[in-house]
């Protein structure tokens, strides 16, 4: 058995909008499960400065606990 671990990744989209994540070598943000695709999805920022999660066609899609919108302060 594997202890799970929480991990906290803080990201800087200055001078990025968007970034990968998933089981592979070359993402931004590497997630050790076997339900994750190597390139499962990105988290994108638009113009306005909103975030949005795009599943990359993964096996098992990308599933999101939010119920309503949620908007994050600066």
């Amino acid at each position: 058995d594997h202890e799970k671990q929480k991990q906290l990744h803080i990201i800087n989209f200055n001078n990025i909008d968007k970034i990968k994540l998933g089981r592979g070598h070359d993402t931004d943000v590497r997630i050790h499960d076997i339900s994750v695709s190597r390139q499962h999805a990105f988290i994108k920022k638009d113009e306005q400065g909103r975030f949005y999660i795009e599943d990359n066609n993964s096996k098992f899609g990308t599933l999101v606990q939010i119920q309503s919108p949620l908007h994050l302060h600066e």
